[in-house]
């Protein structure tokens, strides 16, 4: 397995303000979240059904897929309505400049 490194996601300026914004990095779909409490990363796919989360609403604090209307919180993860049980896998984040980098 690879070693973890910090590796550049998107630009700033490419994401969509107050909004989820899909990008797809390595062949993988990730969801970026700008939240009211700044940038997260997950897997853009609801752990339900699997569809793309960045279709669903947002209100700056959580994420509604748009297959099922199960709920998470963009910020941590946590599932928290039906029909999803299963949490989303967050990817750590961080601002490097104007540069939104992940570590996988």
């Amino acid at each position: 397995m690879a070693e973890k490194r910090w590796q550049a996601l998107i630009e700033l300026s490419a994401l969509e303000p107050d909004d989820a914004t899909p990008v797809e990095f390595n062949g993988r779909l990730f969801g970026v979240y700008d939240t009211i409490d700044g940038y997260f990363v997950s897997d853009a796919r609801c752990t339900h059904a699997g569809a793309n989360l960045c279709d669903g609403y947002f209100d700056g604090k959580h994420i509604e897929c748009p297959l099922h209307q199960g709920l998470f919180d963009a910020r941590t993860g946590t599932a928290i309505a039906a029909p999803v049980t299963r949490n989303l896998r967050m990817i750590e984040c961080r601002v490097n400049g104007d540069v939104l980098e992940i570590y996988l």
